[in-house]
């Protein structure tokens, strides 16, 4: 199952390693970074022998609020310098122990401490009045302090000249950067439009260019602060482009390709917006998946895809992003008993009513909301807080994202007892607080559940009854945070919610999201929470446009409304399990009604003398060759048995000559370690599986790969090429069947064409396709066998269950 989330699980609680501390997430929501220099900081010292040993080399950043220095040194911490809190900023004259005519030095009455010793931890705030001398490294100190004393006169002004002052600075910086061409991978590239916007991530937004030519989409920031100074993403990489709001405005578009990464654009209007997607779409190389709402509705109603994947699904048509925490995905909590030492998915009682929102769950609560809704004069509501805001999304996942929670709370964590410390506890909470209501996110349907885990060993404090915050108490069903989210995601899966999960949509994405439905539902939040409750771009006052804006960023935001009328309930599967040989053989030959061709099997006689399995005694070992340097994870003969193919986790496809006893083919496929393997009929063409979540098909003649195609959302486990269809599994639980030409024209053949995907309930080890490509028997990690039959005829289409083991 791919796991998402934007938090990146690689990034560990020390910084040790990192050359740079430094991220917009240590600035003020709108603050901009616009460039850095090399220097050496010299720490007040009383004699001169100390310079040498204290001074500390380092990056300086200059942003519109602030400087920032970041050593070179992670035991020493970075410095954030206000300009609000500077007394003075002048160029230095050389009178002391320090000899250097390149220096300036800023007089500061308070200051900020971040990330000593490289660890992530609350942030200190120093008043008191200090010294801080710099020494560039390269440049001109005139220069630099030009342009730093520009935005320190900015922070002693009134609020409408400041804005306007830094605004003016802003626009003269970015307009004197153009897009630099040299970053253009081709040279034959048509430039179709150049514009301006920003990248948008969590919690931050960097300004930058943004380039369509006719083979790629370009975004240069006009800083240096991303990993790369230019992303790029080829046109015909391109996989899906979903249109998202921004602060509530339709600006924004996010662009996904096929290897699963993605990139969120905002831009100064609709129409810009909207005019870059449109010359997308036009373009030859743009060949998208996207998948109209209707059918998608349809393939979940039949059991196709997950209640998961549909409620991600959802969320993304809804303008719901892993890219924006204002507008996080959102899905439900679906169990209500974490007090139990078993948990009974057959006891409806285990279950929260999918039919009423979390406002609503608790009577006696829900009373005051509407008791308070009808003394309301203006815009009433029932809820003062949101079901999915940035403070709930990073109450879960503070443990694996402490720097965003940092960011959002001015360089503190919240209270002991106010951090996220028991499952229990937080259910609780949302059922009886005033101020509670808020839903989960999917990390908790997606194993292993490392969220629960402080491991990073962060110092939360203690709580009031003397108790360390640390790894999140379970309930007493779950044995491990993997145990808790496996337990979790086959609550979403199970019959009861499944019947029950189109209520809880009509709340969330539905037409019990707003007007008179939402007011007979008990499902009426704050206005700012609602596109069109304001309209920013009319507001004129800058303190009056940032306090709606800062409103908005933390409140949530509804996401988009997708269905005006109720939504379908899913289809659930009568069929029974098989138990029996003779259940077996009534529901294989009644249930699929098997009809197909006799096919003469090819046998050989071993009682015959002649031939080579008669005296097994005599059977030796030929020779053996070493082909690859890690685990070979399949090999393939080819239908003449002169041919021998074969993959391995080294990443390599091998392929070896029997009768010359030598290899002739070796090629580097992917990435990311080889799990699959198969040949055409011919064994001209190999389809590999790998780890990278694609399928590659090998020319033999060619001697290269002539295709490659992105075919699940998890790594690749099987593949089998019968005639002209290709089935292939995965670990994120589906069977896909597709059509295939062994036809190679200019060096390539046509990409597969995805025909039908079966969802299972557990990852696939293994299949097969028999001769006449009308079955497919699946093999699944948990011991189910699984035969599929009428692939391509949906009216007949069935899925029938063999045996579990």
């Amino acid at each position: 199952m791919a796991v998402h989330s934007f938090v990146n699980p690689t990034h560990g609680g020390a910084y040790a390693g990192m050359q740079e501390r430094f991220s917009l997430l240590l600035l003020e929501f709108g603050e901009v970074y616009f460039e850095d220099f090399t220097v050496v900081y010299y720490p007040h010292v009383k004699r001169e022998e100390e310079i040498e040993e204290r001074k500390q080399h380092g990056r300086l950043k200059v942003c519109s609020h602030s400087i920032l220095f970041d050593p070179l040194d992670i035991g020493h911490p970075v410095i954030k310098i206000c300009y609000k809190h500077c007394k003075f900023i002048k160029e230095w004259q050389n009178t002391g122990f320090i000899r250097s005519d390149n220096c300036f030095m800023v007089k500061a009455s308070q200051f900020t401490e971040i990330f000593e010793g490289g660890f992530i931890a609350p942030f200190s705030f120093v008043k008191r009045e200090e010294n801080f001398l710099f020494s560039l490294t390269y440049g001109q100190v005139e220069r630099v302090l030009s342009k730093i004393l520009q935005l320190h006169r900015a922070s002693t002004l009134d609020a409408a000249d400041r804005s306007q002052l830094i605004k003016h600075i802003v626009q003269a910086q970015h307009a004197s950067v153009s897009f630099n061409t040299s970053w253009l991978e081709d040279l034959h590239e048509r430039i179709l439009v150049e514009t301006t916007g920003e990248r948008i991530a969590p919690l931050v937004s960097n300004p930058g260019r943004i380039m369509l030519t006719s083979s790629r989409l370009y975004f240069q920031p006009y800083n240096n602060v991303e990993p790369e100074p230019v992303i790029k993403i080829r046109l015909s990489d391109m996989k899906q482009l979903s249109k998202r709001r921004y602060l509530l405005k339709h600006v924004g578009v996010e662009v996904f390709d096929k290897s699963g990464h993605h990139v969120f654009l905002a831009f100064h209007s609709e129409l810009a917006r909207d005019s870059l997607i449109e010359l997308i779409l036009i373009q030859p190389d743009v060949k998208l998946e996207d998948v109209p709402l209707s059918e998608m509705t349809v393939r979940w109603q039949n059991g196709s895809i997950s209640n998961y994947d549909y409620l991600l699904y959802l969320n993304n048509q809804a303008s719901r992003t892993f890219s924006d925490l204002t507008q996080y995905p959102v899905f439900p909590w679906v169990i209500s008993d974490y007090t139990s030492a078993v948990l009974d998915l057959t006891n409806p009682h285990s279950f929260r009513d999918l039919s009423k929102p979390i406002g609503a769950l608790n009577k006696r609560r829900l009373a005051y909301f509407k008791e308070r809704y009808a003394s309301m004069p203006d815009k009433p509501f029932l809820y003062g807080s949101h079901y999915s805001a940035p403070g709930y999304v990073l109450y879960y996942l503070v443990r694996q994202a402490p720097e965003y929670l940092l960011c959002l709370q001015g360089g503190r964590f919240d209270r002991a007892n106010r951090l996220f410390h028991s499952i229990a506890q937080t259910w609780s909470n949302v059922l009886q607080d005033n101020v509670d209501v808020k839903e989960v996110i999917p990390e908790f349907y997606q194993p292993p559940g490392d969220f629960l885990l402080n491991e990073k060993g962060l110092d939360f404090g203690l709580r009031n009854d003397g108790e360390k915050i640390d790894d999140i108490i379970l309930p007493p069903w779950a044995s491990s945070p993997e145990d808790f989210t496996t337990k979790c995601r086959e609550a979403l899966e199970c019959d009861y919610v499944s019947e029950h999960l189109h209520h809880w949509i009509d709340l969330i994405f539905g037409y019990k999201q707003r007007g008179k439905e939402a007011v007979e539902a008990d499902n009426v939040f704050h206005y700012l929470a609602y596109e069109g409750g304001v309209n920013l771009d009319q507001i004129t006052d800058p303190d009056h446009y940032a306090a709606l804006e800062q409103q908005i960023r933390e409140f949530g935001q509804i996401p988009d409304q997708l269905f005006i009328k109720p939504h379908p309930s899913k289809h659930l599967s009568k069929a029974s399990k098989v138990t029996s040989d003779e259940q077996l053989s009534f529901s294989i030959t009644e249930y699929c009604q098997i009809d197909q061709p006799k096919v003469e099997a090819a046998t050989v006689d071993i009682s015959d003398p002649s031939s080579p399995w008669y005296n097994l005694v005599n059977i030796v070992h030929n020779h053996s060759y070493k082909l690859h340097k890690e685990e070979i994870t399949a090999v393939k003969l080819s239908p003449d048995g002169n041919t021998v193919f074969s993959v391995s986790q080294d990443k390599c496809l091998k392929i070896y000559s029997v009768p010359d006893k030598m290899q002739k083919r070796s090629a580097t496929i992917s990435n990311l370690p080889l799990s699959a393997l198969d040949i055409n009929m011919e064994g001209s063409l190999a389809v590999v599986g790998s780890w990278d979540n694609n399928v590659y098909i090998y020319s033999v003649d060619y001697g290269t790969v002539v295709n490659t195609n992105y075919a699940h959302d998890n790594s690749v486990t099987c593949v089998r090429w019968k005639k002209n269809i290709l089935t292939t599994g995965s670990l994120d639980c589906t069977v896909k069947v597709w059509e295939i030409s062994s036809s190679i024209q200019g060096g390539k053949i046509s990409p597969p064409i995805l025909k039908v995907e079966f969802d299972h309930d557990s990852e696939i080890n293994c299949l097969d396709i028999d001769p006449t490509c009308k079955f497919v028997a699946v093999g699944t990690n948990q011991g189910m066998v699984q035969l599929l039959h009428d692939m391509f005829d949906t009216s007949k289409m069935s899925n029938v269950l063999i045996w579990d083991i």
